[in-house]
């Protein structure tokens, strides 16, 4: 089933409705700065009517308006239009920017919530570093995935075919699947084109790292501890080498339960074993390719005990099966975590 933009933030999240009216568009675009400064176009937010694509529609209003979009979100719906965020770092181009408190009357309430509601959310430490470092070196991941990948780090040293085999296998049987922080990666397009799942879709913080493919998966730049999707919305929550970027124990927890909210039959999670217990190409690469010239901030790699411990402790209800994959990069640490057992075991009690 192809959804529209409005369909698709309707179909999976739980997103507030105000009894306002703002639009008679179904899309309406809040474009706002780390200040909360909001911006206008003759008086107005952006409207528009529905589209088929999110990031293409980013896409025009950027070039148009002349702004550079670093994140954007579900707000809420007023009436029957959509309310989405979109956080921009130029504070120079063909927009009017107004203080919050001079925003028109008419948008005086939705302009409240979406401050009181998601300043802390969308604007902490953690996910403004992220973001500000991906643009930073955007050129960098792009030499990276042009250059590094096709010469040196090839498919072939990657294994790239194999791991897609193993991962398609594990996933089979399904029609839906998330990538919960797909950074620049594609394997679960192909996988899923594979397993002709009916949706794909594909979530990252960091909105460079998004739309290489438009056409082929639903894309979302939610930031994955704050969000607002509902429960069991997809069959299969895929999360790929995330847990280390954590910062606490706490914070991998939190991705955790998120996976266990959002899908409804498995859980499927891909770390890479700590690469600085390692010798050889695994360590000397994380240190100079990754932290070095990727500038990647994530450090706080688990050990395979460490790994276990964690995903046992969270699912033990469930049923729960390893593997693990070696390439050039290291080891790959891989849990499959089936949610039915734990359905199952509630039922008897």
């Amino acid at each position: 089933m192809k959804y529209s933009i409005y369909d698709f933030y309707k179909e999976f999240y739980d997103i507030k409705k105000l009894n306002i009216t703002i639009s008679e568009q179904k899309i309406l675009f809040l474009i706002y700065d780390d200040e909360y400064y909001y911006y206008l176009n003759q008086s107005k937010f952006l409207d528009f009517e529905d589209h088929p694509n999110i990031l293409n529609l980013i896409d025009h209003i950027s070039k148009k308006y002349k702004i550079d979009v670093i994140n954007y979100y579900p707000v809420c719906f007023c009436q029957e239009t959509l309310v989405m965020a979109l956080r921009i770092i130029n504070k120079f181009n063909l927009l009017e920017r107004v203080k919050i408190s001079n925003t028109p009357k008419k948008y005086k309430m939705v302009v409240d919530y979406h401050k009181k509601n998601f300043e802390v959310s969308y604007l902490s430490s953690s996910i403004s570093k992220e973001i500000r470092i991906s643009k930073k070196y955007s050129k960098r991941y792009k030499f990276h995935e042009n250059y590094i990948k096709k010469y040196l780090l090839t498919s072939k040293k990657r294994r790239k075919t194999e791991f897609k085999e193993l991962l398609s296998n594990m996933t089979a049987n399904n029609k839906s699947i998330i990538d919960v922080s797909c950074g620049n990666n594609r394997d679960i397009l192909d996988i899923a084109k594979i397993n002709k799942f009916d949706l794909i879709v594909e979530n990252d913080i960091c909105i460079e790292f998004l739309g290489d493919e438009k056409n082929e998966a639903y894309y979302t730049n939610d930031d994955i501890i704050f969000n607002q999707m509902k429960i069991n919305s997809f069959d299969i929550a895929y999360c790929k080498n995330t847990l280390h970027h954590m910062n606490n124990i706490n914070n991998i927890y939190n991705i955790l339960n998120f996976l266990d909210k959002i899908a409804k039959k498995e859980i499927l999670i891909v770390e890479i074993c700590d690469p600085r217990e390692s010798k050889g190409k695994p360590r000397f690469l994380n240190k100079w390719l990754y932290r070095m010239f990727l500038k990647d901030t994530g450090d706080c790699f688990l050990n395979e005990s460490q790994f276990k411990n964690i995903i046992d402790t969270k699912y033990s209800e469930c049923d729960i099966e390893y593997a693990k994959f070696t390439n050039i990069l290291g080891t790959y640490l891989i849990a499959k975590i089936r949610k039915e057992r734990k359905n199952e075991n509630k039922s008897r009690n």
